[in-house]
C-alpha cells in the first residue's frame, strides 16, 4: 500500500512541476508580448508626434498665407493687374449718406 501511495505522490509532484513550468512559460510569453506592444505603441506615438508637429507648422503657414490674401495692398495690386482697374479721380468720388431703412407699409384700414 505504501508503494502505491509513493507512486501517487510522485505523479502529483511531476504534474505540479509540469503545471508550474507551463505557468512560467505562459507568464514569460505574456511579458514578452506586452513588452512588444509597448514598443509598438511608443513607435506609433513618436510617428504621430512628428505628424502633429508637421501639421502645426503647415497650419501656421496657411494662416500666414490667408492673412496675406486679405491685405489691402495685395487686393489693390490684383485689381489693377488682373481687372484693369484704376484709382478714381477726386472729382469722380461721391459720398452717399445712409438713411433709415423704410419700414413695412400697413395695408389695413386702422
Amino acid at each position: 500500500m505504501s508503494g502505491r501511495r509513493i507512486k501517487n505522490t510522485r505523479k502529483k509532484t511531476v504534474l505540479i512541476k509540469a503545471a508550474f513550468l507551463l505557468y512560467v512559460c505562459i507568464c514569460l510569453f505574456a511579458i514578452v508580448s506586452l513588452r512588444t506592444a509597448v514598443f509598438n505603441l511608443e513607435y506609433e506615438l513618436g510617428r504621430l508626434n512628428t505628424l502633429r508637429a508637421d501639421l502645426v507648422r503647415e497650419r501656421k503657414m496657411v494662416v500666414a498665407e490667408s492673412a496675406s490674401f486679405y491685405s489691402t495692398q495685395k487686393i489693390e495690386d490684383m485689381a489693377v493687374k488682373r481687372l484693369g482697374m484704376t484709382m478714381p479721380e477726386r472729382e469722380n468720388v461721391f459720398f452717399v449718406k445712409k438713411r433709415a431703412q423704410a419700414g413695412p407699409y400697413r395695408a389695413s384700414m386702422r
